[in-house]
């Protein structure tokens, strides 16, 4: 009896580990079929810019089409959602930003968790976050403007394109980690925010180079410093946060992940064609044109990036007394 039980488990043991081979074996094929990616946001903005940019890369990379999906609502929480939902075989991606990090500490209810219900895939892109000043204000440098706020108390306030969004949080970070005494004034998007500190309405503003480029050249913002750990080589002359503010570090970072539990090895072929055509397709020139940093983050490395900016999001948004609604 008891050797027939042993032959028995052998037996279901060598079947598992054939279909487990055949699964292994079939990974080449993919994809098979076209291709959804889910973009959490809206139409026509950065994100779904880049997203279409990714997915006409992506999909002659890999062969296959490449369907660009929107499902804005809730900071991006609709269509992750859906997405966590979504079966685990490879043919239904999310389109990320840092928003995902951001949202736990916003919302009561995000409808899905970042951390388990997603398997990350790829970073492929960040774009930077600048601080700019309407020109009559009398601070040059972000040294100058944070001796500003603390000299005055109550008098500066800032504009981003709404609550919640990562210009409004990096702004809250930097808030804790200078002391700089400042007012949000939120918009819903970045155009207002924009016009009305190129107005005088508002003094600062918490913007990406992309929505701004126009009224910088013409002399009607004045941009202070980048939220990037590095210098920019299209901006070498703009400096970076951390050289007035050590160990300051937020960017917008982009990425793709798939449902939990999504075959390892189709996720490392959707990373191996992101960071290919990186590397070889004019993709990367692409994301440049619309003011975005070409920067690839395997499945690990994104993974880490995750972990280590939800810790570091919890904190800021505890000291900034942002409470989730």
């Amino acid at each position: 009896m008891i050797r027939h039980t042993a032959q028995r488990w052998l037996a279901a043991t060598l079947l598992a580990g054939f279909g487990l081979c055949g699964s292994a074996a079939a990974q080449p094929d993919y994809p098979a079929n076209p291709v959804r990616l889910v973009v959490p946001f809206s139409t026509g903005g950065g994100n779904d810019i880049v997203a279409r940019m990714l997915a006409r890369h992506l999909g002659d990379e890999l062969g296959q089409t490449i369907i660009v999906e929107n499902r804005p609502g809730a900071g991006g929480n609709i269509g992750m959602a859906s997405v966590a939902r979504a079966a685990p075989d490879g043919y239904t991606l999310a389109y990320v930003a840092n928003t995902v990090v951001i949202n736990p500490y916003l919302y009561k209810d995000v409808g899905s968790d970042i951390r388990n219900d997603f398997a990350p895939v790829a970073n492929h892109a960040t774009s930077p976050v600048w601080v700019l000043v309407h020109p009559s204000l009398p601070a040059r440098s972000l040294g100058e403007l944070i001796a500003y706020g603390k000299a005055n108390p109550g008098k500066l306030s800032y504009a981003t394109p709404g609550v919640g969004t990562p210009h409004h949080m990096a702004a809250e970070l930097l808030k804790v980690q200078s002391g700089l005494d400042m007012m949000h004034v939120p918009y819903k998007g970045a155009s207002g925010a924009a016009t009305d500190v190129v107005g005088g309405q508002v003094p600062v503003l918490i913007a990406t180079p992309a929505s701004v480029q126009g009224f910088v050249a013409a002399g009607q913002l004045r941009p202070l410093a980048t939220m990037d750990a590095e210098r920019s080589a299209a901006t070498p002359e703009l400096p970076t946060v951390n050289e007035t503010v050590p160990g300051f570090d937020t960017s917008i970072w982009h990425g793709i992940v798939a449902p939990a539990r999504t075959d390892p090895a189709v996720v490392d072929r959707l990373a191996a064609a992101i960071e290919k055509i990186l590397k070889e397709s004019s993709f990367s020139g692409e994301l440049a044109s619309v003011g975005f940093s070409p920067a690839y983050e395997g499945p690990d490395a994104m993974g880490e990036r995750i972990a280590r900016e939800l810790a570091m999001w919890a904190d800021a948004a505890g000291k900034a007394g942002i409470r989730p609604e």
